[in-house]
This record gives structure tokens, sequence and C-alpha cells, in this order.
């Protein structure tokens, strides 16, 4: 009986060092797990302002866009309304111009073509 005794006094204290090896493993992964939560703690606050931050930036951007956008629509409207203007001031100098050099033209010929009729009918009728 004292072997049996022996044998399960060697078996505890065997299963105490496993207990204790076992205490000291969950300790340092307690403690591991521990550094790992804060760890994710501050990697979760850091994303939450990088977040924040590229949120804030999209915005601004999106505002400058904007803002450009509309300047570029502003000189868009002003350069038609100076093509326009440019359009009609060509218009006058050219086709108005033209339709004017062509009237005087054609008075001139049916100035002289009218002359020459009359002159023609004041000689056959003896007047020189």
């Amino acid at each position: 009986m004292n072997e049996e005794i022996a044998e399960l006094k060697r078996r505890v204290n065997i299963l105490e060092q496993y207990r204790e090896k076992d205490k000291t493993e969950l300790h340092q992964l307690d403690k591991s797990l521990q550094v790992f939560i804060n760890e994710m703690k501050n990697i979760s606050d850091d994303l939450k302002t990088v977040v924040s931050n590229f949120k804030e930036a999209v915005i601004r951007s999106t505002n400058a866009t904007q803002k450009d956008v509309n300047t570029l629509k502003e000189r868009y409207d002003n350069l038609e309304k100076r093509l326009v203007n440019l359009d009609t001031k060509l218009e006058q100098e050219t086709v108005v111009a033209d339709a004017e050099k062509w009237k005087k033209i054609v008075s001139y010929v049916g100035t002289a073509v009218v002359g020459a009729i009359v002159a023609f009918i004041l000689a056959k009728i003896g007047i020189s």
C-alpha cells in the first residue's frame, strides 16, 4: 500500500506541476491577450481618425471641385457671349459690308446704263 501511496503522491506531484505550468501559461496568455486587446483598441481609434480625416478630405475636395466647375461654367458662358458678339461683328463687317458694296456697284452700273440710254435717245433726237 505504501507503493500505491507513493505512486499516487508522484502522480499528484506531476499533476500539480502541470497545473502550475498551465497557470503560468494561462497568465502569460492573459497578458498577451490584454496587450493584443489594447493594441486593437488603439488601431480601432486610429482607424476612426483616418476615416474621419478621409471623409473631411473628400468633402473639401468635392467642394473645391464644385467651385472650379462653377468657375469654368461662368467662364464658358462669358466666352460664349463674346463669341456671339464677335460673330455678329464679323457678320456686320463682312456680309453687311459686302451687301453695301454690291448695292453701290449695282447703283453705279444702273446709273451708267440709264445715262447711256438717255445719251443714246438724245443723240437720236438730235440733241448733242
